[in-house]
């Protein structure tokens, strides 16, 4: 008996020691919840927020993740610290999941700026111009004919002759996939047209109205991409990728998860059509040298190295990081910007005057409209609208990126708070409320300096920073000098919806140029009118992007897409 017991002290007293062991161990000076530091699983019960800068405390043996709600701050580790401060291991285990190769997963480094080389020219202004800009055009007037078709239906089946309301939750989703799929791999997934078609087709057999003929899908030899397939590979790699937030036991269930018979269906249709296409591209500059999507400028130039080298072309298909680089590209291109975009018609329907405010500005900056005819993408692309500007950066303030993660690669300073070198930190860029005041001298100089310097109108303490968590496009505005037209301020508030310095968005200009085009075209061809108070919401859920829970429009035609 007298054994039984010793035993029982001896495993209490160990099991006790291994307790306190895995209990958190919060970092000095920065504000931390007490009671989460004697829980094993830290904050995870109850995350709340309210501090500048604050950690949450995971998981045993974890150390704590700084949390950085200080959007000047944000701007500054991002722009100017990218020597203190790189990727972070919380990017690669949420995207390296569904691609453990691509640049956005690695360390910054020779391996790293060798990778993204290549894509340099796809993303210049000259090739986003001339090669992509048309693309984007064209499947904004094809998004613009498939609301008018939904609205149109919509008006039938509730007796209205001017519009309806259009439950759109995967229109963008659909549009930014056409548009990103042919910018990059230069072949048209028609998944826009497809639906137009089958609404056209709807109408016919019920008005004898006139329709367009569906267009065949597939190439002759079945090989081309199904648009529904890749539509639903792409919803499915995106919710793979966020799976790994809510993991309880992330490298297990991640190792299930990749050996499951959905993620291995899906990864290898991914996989397979990107190597078609690649096939396909590199048979054709060896042909001829044409430029005609983004993986073409690509491939052009292994093609060329090549041949000068007088050595045979390596089979590029198999390179996993070339792969894994074009569907980064993809999944960015495409995700991001359909999310920006159905916010922004959240915004439009509940903020009339913006809305207003924004098709005067761009009737009055297009001339060809006289003339009924709709801007060409050069013209869009030129013009100088402060409103247009305007409404798209604060449609980013709202909607971006929820977290940019980073880790500190040398012991530093954050707001006069030491940081090991190894901690991770997560910077949020999202904000609906002024920041809590920071005193100066706990900024770095630099950031000081350019507070000082650009900020004329003082930032989040000036009036840019009123009213937050209302969409406000005149917060990035101000009045010129030279003849008192408003321009657009582009130093009203930090701007982080894409990240900043090296590890900044690299699609970034071609995220712009797409939601410039969409803006335009949409707004000058459709009104978002008010909708019901039942579907007038802004419920997100919160993932790595903000999404919107729902989303409708009370589309009114005002102009036909030409």
């Amino acid at each position: 008996m007298s054994t039984l017991l010793y035993l029982s002290a001896v495993l209490f007293v160990v099991l006790y020691v291994v307790y306190v062991r895995l209990l958190p161990r919060p970092l000095p000076r920065i504000p931390y919840h007490k009671h989460s530091a004697q829980r094993l699983f830290g904050d995870l019960p109850d995350y709340r927020l309210g501090f500048p800068m604050y950690q949450f405390i995971m998981t045993p043996l974890s150390w704590p993740l700084i949390v950085l709600e200080d959007p000047r701050e944000v701007e500054d580790i991002c722009l100017r610290r990218n020597r203190e401060f790189d990727r972070a291991p919380l990017t690669s285990n949420i995207l390296g999941t569904v691609m453990p190769h691509s640049s956005i997963v690695k360390k910054t480094g020779a391996a790293w700026r060798a990778q993204r080389k290549p894509w340099l020219g796809a993303m210049a202004p000259d090739f986003l111009r001339r090669v992509v800009g048309p693309s984007l055009h064209e499947v904004a007037l094809e998004l613009v004919e498939l609301w008018r078709a939904k609205a149109a239906a919509a008006s039938l089946a509730s007796d209205k002759t001017d519009g309806g309301i259009v439950d759109i939750p995967n229109d963008f989703d659909t549009a930014a996939l056409d548009a990103i799929w042919v910018a990059i791999l230069g072949e048209k997934l028609n998944v826009l047209k497809d639906q137009i078609n089958a609404i056209c087709s709807t109408e016919e057999s019920t008005t004898n109205a006139s329709a367009a003929k569906p267009e065949t899908k597939g190439d002759a030899d079945g090989e081309k991409a199904n648009s529904i397939d890749m539509q639903n590979t792409m919803r499915y790699m995106n919710h793979a990728a966020l799976s790994y937030r809510t993991f309880k036991f992330p490298p297990l269930q991640l190792w299930l998860m990749k050996r499951g018979a959905e993620f291995r269906r899906f990864n290898d249709l991914k996989n397979r059509q990107i190597q078609r296409i690649m096939h396909n591209s590199i048979a054709k500059f060896k042909d001829a040298l044409a430029r005609g999507c983004a993986m073409d400028l690509v491939l052009r130039r292994e093609v060329q190295d090549a041949h000068k080298a007088g050595l045979p072309l390596r089979d590029l298909a198999a390179d996993v990081d070339l792969c894994d680089e074009i569907f980064l590209l993809l999944w960015a291109g495409h995700d991001t910007t359909s999310n920006t975009l159905s916010w922004w018609v959240k915004y439009m329907s509940r903020y009339q005057v913006a809305q207003t405010r924004l098709r005067g500005s761009l009737e009055a900056a297009f001339t060809a409209l006289q003339t009924g005819q709709l801007p060409t993408v050069e013209a869009i692309l030129d013009a100088d609208i402060p409103n247009l500007d305007a409404a798209i950066e604060e449609t980013l303030r709202l909607s971006t990126i929820t977290t940019v993660a980073r880790q500190a690669v040398v012991d530093t300073e954050i707001l006069g708070c030491k940081i090991p070198k190894g901690t991770q930190i997560a910077a949020q860029n999202l904000l609906y409320e002024r920041p809590v005041t920071v005193p100066e001298e706990l900024r770095s100089e630099n950031s000081r300096a350019v507070h000082s310097e650009k900020r004329t109108r003082g930032g989040y303490d000036g009036p840019a920073g009123d009213n937050l968590q209302d969409f406000v496009p005149e917060r990035w505005l101000v009045r010129g000098d030279k003849d008192g037209q408003m321009v657009f301020d582009a130093y009203a508030l930090p701007r982080t919806a894409f990240g900043d310095g090296p590890r900044g968005c690299f699609g970034r200009r071609l995220a712009m140029h797409e939601l410039k085009i969409m803006m335009t075209l949409t707004t000058l061809c459709l009104k978002f009118a008010i909708l019901p108070e039942h579907l007038d919401n802004m419920r997100a859920s919160e993932t790595l992007f903000r999404k919107p829970v729902s989303c409708y429009a009370n589309l009114k035609v005002l102009r036909e897409a030409r």
